[in-house]
């Protein structure tokens, strides 16, 4: 899981760059009477769903982080206890039939949640191929 999410973050970059790098090299290759206030307009937009975009991933992916130490902690703090009270010996077949019930329930999630990453990814492209579209790039 841990190597999938580096991957996203890997692709989110490389879009983030190149939807930052294509408008700016258009915009200063082309003469300032050629392009359309339109094409400004899609620019600003880019940089503002840039700005904005990378800014809420940036929380999101701390936010995860943060709850998966938590979630760690917790864990390790149960089994300390566990490993305190004897009483928890006796009772051990019945804790392993929970876990394996919560992880058969885990893994039949139907409702999973879409990253965020993706969503960011398909404004960026869009935005990118109308600023081509206005640049006249496609015609």
């Amino acid at each position: 899981m841990e190597q999938r999410r580096d991957w996203l973050d890997i692709i989110t970059l490389l879009i983030v760059i190149i939807t930052a790098v294509i408008p700016l090299v258009t915009i200063s290759q082309t003469s300032p009477d050629k392009i359309a206030t339109n094409t400004y307009i899609i620019f600003g937009i880019i940089v503002l769903v840039l700005l904005i975009g990378s800014f809420i991933i940036y929380i999101i992916s701390k936010w995860n982080k943060m709850n998966k130490d938590i979630e760690g902690t917790k864990k390790e703090v149960e089994e300390i206890k566990r490993d305190l009270n004897f009483k928890v010996l006796w009772n051990m077949m019945d804790v392993r039939i929970k876990v394996l019930e919560k992880l058969f329930d885990r893994k039949n999630k139907k409702g999973q949640m879409i990253d965020p990453r993706i969503i960011f990814w398909i404004i960026l492209l869009i935005l990118l191929y109308l600023f081509l579209k206005s640049s006249g790039f496609f015609q």
